[in-house]
């Protein structure tokens, strides 16, 4: 403002100047006479008048100036501890500024279908709609080196928390999980629902444990080359229905699950072996208690062991698995073997009253599948699912990604199984083999619809000791994930 003081000073006293003027006739009369030294003292005063009024003014504007500092201080201070608010294709999330607190919310919704054309156990037909998943997904991060995840099911008319954890990782060469959580064994099992190839998981996943509760070490080493997983945990049967509680009936005995997974040739920039997953698992435990049950594709039972038998003591498995992705086409495999002593109680009725036996054996099960897929849209496959390269939106000429798949497996169970009565083959298969293929569509990277058809055949495990009727079923899904 001072810099201008000069100018207005002089355009000040200027106009006084010309405001004073007298009129044209008086300047005539007036032109020879000079300023007397009171009309000199006048205009003296009133430019000092002017420039008081003008400093007045200067400091007001500088005062002025240092409350819209002071103002835009405090706002830029309260951008900065504002949280940070999103809406997209992820979720939803709130986080601080720093990312050193972040909530996210999610979810996962699966209408699904079953129609059978034959071979299910189920009442009438077997076929019916139901609501397969609704899972509503809640995780972040506390204090930067703390990830949550709370992960409740309200699908299939069951209220079940399916997983709830939390993650320490102040390295991410060993980070900590404490909490209730997949147990590291299963490629597929491990897959994340949202990303399934098919809507329901393969025949190797009978012989695999679930969620359980326990503590996890777990890892990226050599630049996210080799991802390492060591679990200590309660110890479930196979393939059940997630539990908060250890099952195994007063046994002290926990499961040792550990997992590694290469990515031998990752960031080579050779990209046609770049996607190849090389992996190996194996449990160890004790477990006494229920024993589980094997399921087909479209959730019948094809084999179940005898009334009276549990499993009870040893029980060990170990799966070689690897996947390959490349472009469109995506392959998965692996192989399992499951190990379990088991014991049979049966009831003796003699004179003196009824006498418990127990009959304890071992039992080595196994199963493979193998399921590849091919984009013909032209979108990568990946491990982690599909992102369409345009949405669906036929005003636009967008139709998602399309994906056709197959699958081929089996199971086989211990032919002593049978022999030592602890199953019959006129209610339990020896075999079932699976195959099969069908359709994704993928409308954008939060809606997939998938069509499946699944056959799958057996040795034994019908009346009179034949074969079990042949199963054949169309399964359907609609997913809402994000």
């Amino acid at each position: 403002m001072r810099k201008h003081r000069l100018p207005v000073i002089a355009a000040v006293f200027a106009a006084t100047l010309l405001s004073a003027r007298p009129s044209h006739s008086q300047e005539l009369a007036q032109s020879t006479r000079k300023p007397s030294y009171d009309e000199l003292l006048q205009k003296v005063e009133r430019l000092e008048e002017s420039v008081k009024t003008l400093e007045g003014l200067d400091q007001k504007v500088k005062v002025l100036d240092r409350r819209v500092e002071v103002e835009q201080e405090e706002a830029r201070a309260k951008s900065a501890q504002a949280p940070l608010i999103s809406a997209n294709s992820q979720g939803f999330s709130i986080s601080s500024p720093d990312k050193a607190f972040t909530l996210r919310v999610g979810g996962i919704l699966q209408a699904n279908g079953s129609f059978f054309t034959s071979g299910s156990d189920k009442p009438s037909t077997g076929s019916t709609f139901f609501l397969n998943k609704a899972r509503p997904i809640f995780q972040g991060t506390v204090f930067r080196y703390y990830d949550y995840f709370l992960y409740p099911d309200f699908g299939q008319g069951k209220t079940v928390l399916q997983e709830a954890w939390v993650d320490a990782h102040y390295f991410e060469s060993a980070r900590v999980i404490l909490g209730k959580f997949k147990a590291p064994f299963g490629i597929e099992r491990l897959q994340s629902d949202k990303d399934l190839l098919f809507s329901q998981r393969g025949l190797t996943n009978n012989l695999i444990p679930n969620r359980d509760i326990g503590l996890e070490l777990h890892g990226d080493l050599l630049q996210k080359r080799l991802t390492y997983q060591l679990a200590l945990q309660n110890g479930v049967i196979n393939n059940t229905a997630s539990t908060d509680f250890d099952t195994n009936d007063g046994n002290d005995g926990k499961d040792f699950v550990g997992r590694i997974f290469a990515l031998p040739f990752k960031q080579t920039g050779v990209q046609s072996i770049e996607g190849l997953g090389l992996g190996f698992a194996g449990s160890y435990g004790d477990e006494r208690g229920p024993i589980s049950k094997y399921l087909t594709a479209g959730q019948s039972t094809f084999f179940s062991y005898a009334a009276g038998v549990t499993a009870s003591g040893l029980h060990y498995r170990y799966s070689p698995q690897a996947y390959y992705y490349t472009g469109p086409f995506g392959l998965m495999a692996d192989y399992v073997d499951d190990t379990q002593t088991a014991n049979l109680q049966t009831t003796l009725k003699t004179k003196k009253g009824n006498t418990f036996i127990n009959r304890y054996d071992t039992f080595a099960n196994h199963a493979w599948q193998v399921q590849a897929s091919w984009l013909l849209t032209g979108e990568d496959a990946t491990y982690y699912g599909v992102k369409p390269r345009r949405v669906f939106n036929p005003a636009e000429g967008g139709w998602g990604a399309w994906e056709i798949k197959a699958r081929v497996g089996g199971l086989g169970v211990d032919s002593d199984v049978f022999h030592d009565k602890f199953a019959s083959t006129s209610t339990s298969a020896r075999t079932a083999t699976e195959w099969g293929g069908g359709l994704n569509w993928y409308l954008n990277s939060n809606v997939k619809f998938q069509l499946d058809y699944l056959r799958t055949f057996f040795d034994k495990g019908g009346p009179g000791n034949k074969d079990r009727k042949d199963e054949s079923a169309f399964l359907t899904q609609l997913q809402l994930a994000y």
